[in-house]
């Protein structure tokens, strides 16, 4: 999509001979995918990296539930023992 409309442009006016022009088309379209694969990648890498980000704060989150939870318990069981 990029490279065909110049490349017929230089084609028509006689710059290059079919051949060529296919040729360059593929290398520009060879290299037009490597780039997307390229930054599909990225774009995996950083979602994945967000994921376990977000794994990581959730199990934070909840470990300090837990120990807030512990250690509410241990002060509820200290008052009963010291009112009982």
């Amino acid at each position: 999509m990029l490279a065909g409309p110049l490349l017929y442009i230089q084609y028509e006016r006689g710059g290059l001979d079919g051949y060529t022009a296919v040729l360059n088309w593929c290398i520009v379209a060879l290299l037009c995918m490597i780039g997307a694969s390229l930054i599909m990648d990225l774009i995996s890498r950083y979602e994945q990296e967000w994921d376990d980000k977000d794994a990581a704060d959730a199990r934070e989150a909840a470990q300090n539930a837990a120990e807030t939870e512990a250690k509410r318990a241990a002060e509820e069981a200290e008052r009963r023992a010291q009112a009982g």
